[in-house]
């Protein structure tokens, strides 16, 4: 994954990722308590093209105005990004392809960390492996920052 795939960029209430929590934590009895820790991150709102980049308005996204806030964006090939917080600074954002570097399946957020529910790997905030299975890091995207707004790519 080297590219930023910007067609057909969505914003829904509920993306594929939540659906896919849910069914997993149906299938394996979870509480409703573990399944509303794991859909942490919100649907990103304000959202633009611009070129082949991405610009995201921080003022719509209040969960960005804390380190460790993240939102996500579904798009248009049926990957994920996530947006995260890493630090206070302007520029203290990590964007990262929510797609397990060992099967694919979507990552989902639990507090800070990013599981697979498939095979239990765990990734930081920054993307990086906390326990395998999976042996690479997630896919970052090059981003930058002003006080209002996120660009990727």
């Amino acid at each position: 994954m080297s590219e930023l795939d910007l067609d057909g960029v969505k914003s829904a209430p509920i993306g594929r990722r939540a659906v896919l929590c849910g069914a997993v934590a149906i299938a394996l009895g979870v509480s409703a308590d573990l399944a509303d820790l794991a859909a942490a991150s919100a649907p990103a709102v304000g959202i633009k093209q611009v070129g082949k980049k991405l610009q995201l308005d921080i003022a719509k996204n209040p969960s960005l105005k804390k380190v460790g806030g993240a939102v996500t964006v579904d798009l248009g090939d049926g990957s994920s990004v996530a947006i995260i917080r890493t630090a206070p600074a302007i520029n203290g954002f990590t964007v990262m392809n929510l797609s397990c570097t060992h099967q694919g399946v979507t990552v989902i957020q639990q507090g800070s960390t990013w599981i697979c529910p498939a095979h239990g790997s765990q990734f930081s905030n920054t993307g990086k492996v906390l326990r395998g299975p999976a042996g690479q890091a997630l896919y970052k995207y090059p981003v930058t920052a002003t006080a209002k707004s996120v660009t990727i790519g």
